[in-house]
């Protein structure tokens, strides 16, 4: 059987876990738009071929949620790039070590200032100059945490949201393969060990409780600063 994620995926030589968020089911019987929002890992590895593959499908509008410091990309250097960066983790400096769902949670309930401007910062470019790309490093842990929130506004239901982290982990795995191979001495430098791994569906079923437990997804980015118009132009982004 055929995996849906599979159509909603973009194939590159060295940039890992592109997927376009669109073609998901929502709860009233549609299914979210293609070509608004792309989940990936850091195009930082990137071969001139995939950023020559990325400018003619127009990814050229990225949203980075790591932390700053990190030694600058091919990005730097064009001028039709735009990228914002957004520290998903600021107000935690550096999450302590936990269990993949104590982190999530932690991150859910530390950062909430932070998770609602990354929200809102994609929603606003993707208005802009759609598509629009949110990345961290591996693109499955603060970008899956961003999909979950994004989706769960989109009225996508839980168990296609969960589909939609897990198959993050083929990219990952390749990616992990293809950067150690390459003697990278750190896949992951300075990540908890919770994240340094797979993910699994006990990790997304944790961030969506938490949002359930906050009121849902509108009432949590509320309590992170977002207001009701902003939110609702997050909400009608991918519908």
């Amino acid at each position: 059987m055929t995996d849906p994620a599979d159509a909603r995926s973009v194939a590159f030589e060295r940039w890992w876990n592109v997927r376009d968020l669109g073609g998901l089911p929502t709860r009233t019987g549609g299914a979210t738009r293609f070509g608004v929002l792309i989940r990936a890992a850091s195009p930082a590895y990137a071969t001139p071929a995939d950023v020559d593959r990325a400018r003619r499908l127009g990814f050229t509008t990225f949203v980075d949620l790591r932390m700053p410091g990190h030694p600058p990309d091919w990005r730097a250097t064009a001028p039709d790039v735009a990228t914002v960066g957004v520290d998903l983790v600021g107000s935690l400096n550096r999450p302590p070590d936990g269990s993949v769902e104590q982190m999530l949670r932690l991150l859910l309930d530390g950062c909430r200032a932070e998770v609602a401007r990354a929200v809102d910062e994609v929603a606003r470019l993707a208005r802009q100059s759609p598509p629009v790309v949110f990345h961290c490093h591996t693109g499955k842990d603060r970008t899956g945490l961003i999909a979950i929130v994004m989706l769960s506004l989109a009225s996508v239901p839980e168990e296609a949201i969960i589909a939609d982290y897990m198959a993050s982990n083929p990219g990952f795995e390749a990616m992990r393969a293809a950067l150690t191979a390459g003697g990278e001495s750190e896949f992951m430098p300075g990540a908890p060990a919770a994240f340094q791994g797979p993910v699994s569906p006990s990790g997304a079923e944790a961030a969506l409780t938490f949002l359930q437990e906050s009121g849902g997804a509108v009432a949590y980015l509320e309590s992170g600063g977002l207001s009701a118009a902003a939110i609702e132009r997050s909400a009608s982004l991918l519908v």
